[in-house]
């Protein structure tokens, strides 16, 4: 199916995904967003439909798709996200009737505030959870618990300068770093355009990336990191990959799984495994940060990074989704502590037995194990929700962009085998006075095996409407 078909698919599906939100979501923020983002994914389908039945009859139609393709992405990264986020911020500061942004965007600004104020982010006796803010007072969830950890603190920090109240709200902050670090994790990325295009899609255009961008988009920059550091990972750049995946570690703990399972998977340059150097850049990064929020209070620390999002306080986590791990701590919540310790349990073994049996090798393996393992832990959680999907979503995408640049890779060892070889009848020929010589042993043939290699690499390079 041609990749302008498969935009076409996905942009209907995210119009219906959208317009459903419009109808039947239960906060203002979603609604708002899907009657905007509803037409705009709408006539995203419409136009790749269209270019989809015109582009064979012109003289370049992989090119044609191509320019159409990365066209409408820009439009609807406008249409469906930028658009429907500058309204909810306006609204915000004027007051609008409604709730303009999820519980975690006023969470983060409050830490920040305390921080702004020398002050420990992490409440020792917090008592809310966290309400939607729908204007920007800044008396608005004071006393919420903070379930980051402390690197999340300084997306909250535009709160604390002075600057137009609209680009006061935490979503600038998060959005801003997530399109920048997104943006040069897929061009320093050497993956087809298509395949980049593909990353691009799931992270900040579908509503995986869309919706919790303009209402939220706490775990939008933990992913942004994430991907950057899959690239540097399989890119052989084993401190580089260390350092970013331990900068999303600092953010929250949604992002350990990858960082701990990347250590049995990056190389070094001369592909030799480089655990040891991955991980001392990581802990280097990691080990202060949480060490500050940790040394402040840990109780406090323990009680709203641990207790809290596990559903072990009082106050209980508003994340809560009917999977099987909510559904089974509502059905006895006498037994909650219980219940929880054995969901644990079980998600540990399932997972510690696939890692035993397909041990990931590869960064595209490791990311897919996680996509597994976080896809299983969202299940068996027992304060979850629907949006932690995006997670493993995304990783599986990022599994699709890695076999790319390994494509790239193992074509570029073979072109430079075969130059190699080539020397020395190079060499050889140069004895030889005569042109034919030259010609005929100069730019050998490369042998069937290389040959495939090659034409795999030009295709993805040539054609990224194939992807």
């Amino acid at each position: 199916m041609p990749a302008i078909v498969q935009d076409g698919w996905l942009y209907l599906v995210s119009a219906l995904f959208a317009g459903l939100t419009a109808v039947a979501a239960g906060s203002s923020d979603y609604r708002s967003w899907g009657e905007v983002a509803s037409i705009t994914y709408a006539a995203a389908a419409l136009v790749c439909v269209a270019v989809a039945r015109v582009a064979p009859s012109t003289r370049h139609p992989p090119r044609v798709s191509a320019v159409a393709r990365r066209v409408v992405v820009v439009l609807v990264l406008g249409g469906a996200v930028l658009a429907p986020l500058a309204a909810q911020l306006v609204w915000r500061v004027e007051g609008v009737p409604g709730q303009h942004a999820q519980p975690e965007v006023a969470v983060v600004e409050r830490a920040a505030d305390r921080v702004a104020h020398n002050e420990d982010p992490y409440l020792a006796h917090p008592t809310t959870v966290g309400t939607g803010p729908r204007t920007d007072a800044k008396q608005i969830d004071e006393n919420s618990f903070f379930p980051y950890l402390p690197g999340m603190v300084p997306f909250g920090l535009v709160n604390a300068v002075k600057l137009p109240p609209e680009l006061q709200d935490a979503r600038v902050a998060l959005t801003g770093f997530t399109l920048v670090v997104g943006a040069v994790a897929l061009l320093w990325s050497d993956a087809s355009l298509g395949r980049r295009g593909r990353a691009l899609q799931f992270l900040v255009v579908l509503p995986s990336g869309a919706l919790p961008m303009v209402t939220g988009g706490d775990d939008l920059p933990v992913l942004a990191l994430m991907l950057l550091g899959v690239v540097l990972a399989e890119q052989r750049r084993p401190v580089l990959a260390g350092i970013v995946l331990g900068l999303s570690g600092t953010l929250k703990f949604t992002a350990w799984p990858l960082l701990v399972l990347m250590l049995f998977a990056v190389r070094d340059p001369e592909d030799r495994p480089a655990p040891i150097r991955f991980g001392m850049a990581a802990a280097l990064v990691v080990a202060p940060v949480l060490g500050v929020g940790v040394l402040l209070d840990p109780a406090s620390f323990f009680d709203n990074v641990v207790r809290f999002p596990l559903g072990l306080t009082r106050v209980h986590s508003p994340a809560a989704s009917p999977l099987l791990g909510q559904v089974l701590v509502s059905a006895d919540p006498r037994h909650k502590v219980l219940i929880t310790a054995a969901l644990v349990a079980v998600g540990a073994v399932v997972v510690l037995a696939a890692f035993v049996r397909y041990r990931p090798r590869t960064p595209a393996a490791v990311v897919r194990f996680t996509g597994f393992a976080m896809a299983l832990a969202t299940l068996l959680a027992p304060a979850t929700r629907f949006g932690y999907l995006i997670y493993p979503v995304n990783m599986f995408i990022w599994a699709y962009l890695l076999d790319g640049m390994t494509a790239r890779r193992l074509a570029r060892a073979a072109r430079d085998g075969e130059r190699g070889s080539a020397q020395p009848a190079q060499s050889a020929s140069s004895t030889s006075n005569t042109v034919t010589d030259a010609v005929l042993v100069g730019p050998l043939a490369p042998p069937p095996l290389s040959a495939g290699v090659i034409a795999t690499d030009t295709g993805l390079t040539t054609m990224p409407t194939s992807q």
